[in-house]
């Protein structure tokens, strides 16, 4: 089977970018970055082939869903979100600089798109301190209020300044070498400078950065690509249906891979070749206690766990 990826973004807009090449469950895959609906439909008639999965973007960029145009079409299309490999990728460059200690940081994020909130609320859940930086006040605060709402710690939210001081800087914006000196009195020193929406830092910038020792980077989505796989083979290659489902043994109803057990009906670890009873259904998701078992609840247990062990 081949692979194809196909993306869009609301940097720019360009008809066809054929892109490099990426890496899918250790197969080379053509990339291709489309943001014009007939030069997809043009696209994909010369390029379909039965032994290709198309791997689109499901987020509506500048009017259009990838993903959304080619589910009518007669092809194999998987959805993805590159914007949440973005935020991997930056998450995981983070800790990484961090030797996995992020607690206490400060990390200023310059951005108050989809990608800078999301990461801004994944660091802020590890219990590091977020000093939030962008064009539009209104946005900024729109941001901070609703990262204050979620987190369990609301202080660890913050609205940036040249006063704040941070040990990491990443930028997420969609303009170019937006990110000028101005910023350098906010970093610590040796401290990492990300820049994560590609062509945010001014070449000004990088320079004055480099030689007052800090460590300038660009995204590089690659950090994230595990993470693709295990998402692209848990689609192609799930076997949960061999775990969810509802079936009877021996005349008593059982459930297993989160289906909503009645009250009363036997658990178990999963429907095809079961290996245990895990419970009792309480009727609301949960598992009875021994203590609250009936003495028909306890013999129907028995009953399909002399089953199960009989290699029923």
């Amino acid at each position: 089977m081949k692979y194809k990826i196909i993306s869009t973004t609301t940097k720019h807009k360009l008809p066809l970018l054929h892109l490099p090449k990426r890496t899918i469950l250790g197969k080379e895959a053509e990339n291709y970055l489309i943001s014009d609906k007939n030069v997809l439909t043009e696209f994909i008639k010369n390029n379909d082939s039965k032994d290709t999965i198309y791997i689109a973007d499901c987020e509506k960029k500048q009017g259009i869903s990838l993903y959304d145009e080619l589910m009518d079409k007669d092809i194999k299309v998987l959805d993805y979100k590159p914007n949440d490999l973005t935020m991997e990728a930056a998450d995981l460059a983070i800790l990484n600089y961090v030797n996995q200690n992020i607690n206490g940081k400060s990390i200023g994020i310059y951005g108050t798109g989809n990608i800078a909130f999301k990461l801004a609320l994944r660091l802020a859940e590890r219990n590091a301190i977020i000093y939030l930086y962008g064009r539009n006040e209104k946005k900024i605060k729109v941001c901070v209020d609703a990262l204050k709402q979620i987190c369990f710690d609301e202080q660890v939210i913050n609205y940036g300044s040249y006063r704040s001081r941070v040990d990491v800087f990443v930028s997420l914006v969609s303009s170019e070498e937006i990110v000028t000196e101005n910023f350098l009195q906010i970093l610590r020193p040796g401290a990492l400078c990300l820049d994560a929406g590609i062509g945010n830092f001014s070449k000004d910038f990088i320079e004055a950065a480099l030689k007052w020792g800090h460590d300038v980077r660009r995204l590089d989505v690659r950090q994230s690509q595990e993470i693709m796989d295990g998402y692209i083979n848990s689609r192609i290659n799930s076997q949960f249906d061999m775990i969810i489902g509802k079936k009877e043994v021996e005349g008593i109803p059982v459930v297993a891979g989160g289906i909503m057990g009645k009250e009363g009906e036997l658990i178990v670890d999963r429907i095809k070749s079961p290996s245990k009873v895990i419970g009792v259904a309480n009727g609301i998701g949960g598992v009875k206690r021994e203590s609250e078992l009936s003495d028909e609840e306890q013999r129907k247990i028995k009953e399909v766990q002399s089953y199960i062990e009989q290699g029923g």
